[in-house]
């Protein structure tokens, strides 16, 4: 037997669990984005926001959103709560990422690897590992985030998980603006990621592979 190879199928789709009091955001039409953000500014006024401040953080959210839809992204969460010392947002993104004809996905995200820059920013390059699938790699940093024309600072961690039987990969970014959270973020977007799974079969989230995406998310 000679000659032989073995491929393994392509799953159709993934799951991907996030904390009971994370909302899952629809990013297939602009309705749910407005929903969303509606509700977002329900809960700031609820929290004591004025109504400026509750539409900054709307309009936060619609961003993220409208930036997710426009990137290909397939899945969208995200938390909006407001706690005595302010509110704490964050949001994970899945999407399926063509990589470079070079194959280098983290290089394509990363350009260099950043130690801690003037401006405060910086992102480091790592592995991690996700109990169903193994080996991932991950970015993780402090970054000018743009969305929509906007530019914010977030703590953002990217993991990049080989898709089985493909030569595109999924991409899973969690961001939130909480500097002063930043550390246990990166621990909450981690412990996210861990649980991914893929399933075949037509079962889980839909997997829809793009022709080409964007992959400077993260600034």
């Amino acid at each position: 037997m000679t000659g032989a190879t073995t491929t393994s199928p392509t799953p159709t789709g993934f799951e991907l669990r996030t904390p009971d009091d994370w909302v899952d955001y629809s990013v297939a039409d602009e309705a749910s984005e407005n929903r969303m953000a509606n509700e977002v500014w329900t809960r700031a006024r609820d929290g004591g926001f004025t109504e400026d401040q509750a539409g900054q953080y709307a309009e936060q959210l619609r961003r993220s959103v409208r930036q997710a839809r426009a990137a290909g992204a397939v899945h969208a969460a995200g938390t909006f709560q407001v706690y005595e010392d302010g509110p704490l947002t964050a949001t994970v993104l899945v999407s399926v990422v063509t990589p470079p004809a070079t194959g280098d996905i983290l290089g394509a995200l990363t350009a260099v690897g950043q130690p801690a820059r003037p401006d405060g920013t910086w992102r480091r390059v790592s592995t991690a590992q996700i109990p169903t699938i193994g080996t991932v790699g991950r970015v993780h940093g402090i970054q000018n985030v743009t969305q929509d024309g906007a530019t914010m600072r977030c703590a953002v961690m990217h993991t990049v998980v080989p898709l089985p039987g493909s030569a595109n990969v999924l991409l899973v970014t969690g961001s939130s603006p909480n500097l002063a959270e930043a550390e246990e973020l990166f621990e909450l977007f981690a412990t996210i990621t861990a649980t991914l799974i893929f399933t075949w079969e037509g079962d889980g989230r839909a997997l829809t592979p793009q022709a080409a995406s964007p992959v400077g998310a993260g600034g």
